[in-house]
């Protein structure tokens, strides 16, 4: 018995029956709203909106990461090359998602699935436009794709991608007749090959289609999607996962999110993407620019956040999907199922205090306690304290998977607060714990590091006194690293309260934590961490 997976693809008895609109629904499906971007931690409910929006609402459109061909590009020898030189490739990523949507656009009113469906397509359109000359050019744009245009994505963006190739090979090689464009090839050119290469390739990229894309959106916009009521949306799901190497992929999904904004002149069309937060701040990290501002994409971004009573909701309405009409005709819900107390509390909040008030936690620690239960005449408060350690384990492991890019070595973070009290002061742990930490943490072998690294490695190459301040950066760094990921609350001082990661009024940075700070252990490591639940 389980009352659903956990991944919302997976989940689509349940979902459809137990959702529970927080308002995200609402503002996601009006296309006069700028919302398009979902933003969340891991099971949060990203997916989950997205599979509600595709059951509930007739046109929309799926487009799967994984399928884009994007490793084509990532392989290519030519465009490496030029990546290489430092030559800004990034228009070409945004004329790719361009020309993406609106060939799948096209596709999706005309149902062109032919190369009559589209020869009848360009008959009916052109009569429409008949005299305009701009508008002429996008469809001749159109046309140019010939058999190329009903294919599928995959093949269009193969083909999108190799026009550009062979535009930057024959213009360089006919200016530049030098320069062999090959693998490794761009560490041997002289300074004055460099210079001449990537000037050509500038000019190659900036005239890619680009006038003939930006009358595509103009003819979609003024001529093809005009009725607000036929809306259309576009879905695209994990985009935190490895389609394509990191640096590659967060150009690609910067150059995603300029896209969308273009797309927002077509009115009743709407392009909505999910993706974790930690991922967000990666991409505008390392692609962010000299003319970088966030707050003008702050409009786009939808962050969800779960109150304890919509997480309770929840749980009510699946326990209910599952036993009712099986066991008895009236509803039932979590306190009907479960003890009435824990710990002199109830049930519901004994179980969601132990979540990041994230829907997939809830869902997995009642799964964790249906299957501890099984072939048991009732669910006891001593069935759910053995299903809180599995299930303590497990959040634990979907942490380190959920922040590994980031944090290489968390699980070593989270292993340092083991067996300590649910509270405790900063200064509580003694300095030479710190300084077995600091050598284990700075002998790690790592690809990426992070700020708790790095005060690691600084504290061990450095000698006393300089020491005595890089201990206190190392334990700010660790304890603001487990604040951010939601495993410790932290109270700065003695009139202030405890802050929490996913309290969006919070305002903690590592460099307020103080020797005299109190951090909080959360409930959802304590069994798996054997805290000391004491005072």
């Amino acid at each position: 018995m389980s009352i659903g997976d956990v991944a919302a693809e997976d989940d689509r008895e349940f979902l459809k029956s137990c959702f529970v609109d927080i308002g995200d629904f609402d503002v996601l499906t009006d296309t006069n709203a700028s919302q398009s971007i979902i933003l969340g931690r891991t099971g949060s409910g990203k997916s989950a909106l997205l599979e509600q929006i595709e059951s509930i609402c007739e046109g929309t459109i799926r487009i799967e990461p994984e399928y884009l061909a994007l490793k084509h590009i990532s392989n290519s020898t030519i465009l490496n090359f030029f990546e290489e030189l430092g030559v800004d490739l990034d228009i070409f990523y945004g004329l790719l998602w361009q020309h993406t949507f609106a060939v799948e656009l096209i596709k999706f009113k005309y149902n062109i699935t032919s190369p009559q469906a589209k020869q009848s397509f360009i008959n009916n359109i052109t009569s429409l436009i008949k005299g305009d000359y701009k508008k002429q050019q996008a469809l001749n744009y159109i046309e140019e794709w010939g058999d190329k245009f009903w294919v599928e994505t995959e093949s269009r963006i193969i083909e999108f991608t190799k026009k550009l190739e062979n535009n930057l090979k024959s213009t360089v090689q006919a200016k530049v007749p030098s320069v062999k464009i090959s693998a490794g090839a761009a560490k041997s050119l002289t300074e004055e090959e460099r210079s001449e290469v990537v000037h050509y390739a500038k000019k190659v990229v900036s005239k890619v289609q680009i006038e003939k894309l930006a009358k595509i959106i103009n003819l979609l916009s003024e001529d093809i999607f005009t009725d607000p009521q036929n809306k259309v949306y576009i879905l695209i799901d994990r985009l935190d996962e490895r389609w394509v190497e990191d640096n590659l992929r967060y150009k690609l999904i910067r150059a995603l999110i300029e896209t969308i904004k273009k797309f927002r002149n077509i009115k009743p069309v709407k392009i909505i993407i999910s993706m974790r937060s930690d991922l967000l701040n990666r991409v505008l990290e390392k692609t962010k620019d000299s003319g970088f501002q966030r707050e003008k994409y702050n409009n786009l971004f939808l962050e969800l956040s779960w109150k304890k009573e919509q997480l309770h909701k929840i749980l009510d309405q699946r326990i209910n999907h599952l036993l009712k009409y099986k066991y008895t005709n009236s509803n039932v819900f979590l306190n009907d199922v479960f003890p009435n107390k824990i710990e002199k509390v109830s049930s519901a909040e004994y179980l969601i205090d132990r979540t990041l008030l994230r829907p997939r936690d809830a869902i997995s620690f009642v799964n964790n306690c249906l299957i501890e239960a099984e072939g048991k005449t009732e669910i006891t408060s001593s069935i759910i304290k053995t299903a809180e350690k599995t299930y303590s384990f497990e959040r634990i492991e979907s942490l380190q998977y959920e922040w590994q890019v980031e944090h290489p070595l968390l699980s070593k973070y989270i292993k340092f607060i083991s067996k300590k009290s649910k509270s405790f002061k900063l200064n509580s742990i003694e300095d030479e714990i710190w300084e077995t930490f600091a050598l284990d943490i700075a002998s790690e072998n790592v690809e990426t590091s992070d700020d708790v690294i790095n005060s690691a490695v600084l504290y061990i190459n450095n000698e006393y006194p300089a020491t005595k301040a890089i201990l206190l950066n190392l334990k700010q760094n660790l304890f603001f690293t487990l604040y951010k990921i939601g495993v410790v609350g932290v109270k700065i001082d003695g009139p202030s309260s405890a802050k929490w990661f996913h309290d969006k009024t919070q305002d903690l940075t590592a460099e307020r934590i103080t020797q005299q700070s109190i951090m909080y252990i959360h409930k959802v490591l304590w069994r798996a961490l054997a805290i000391d639940k004491r005072n």
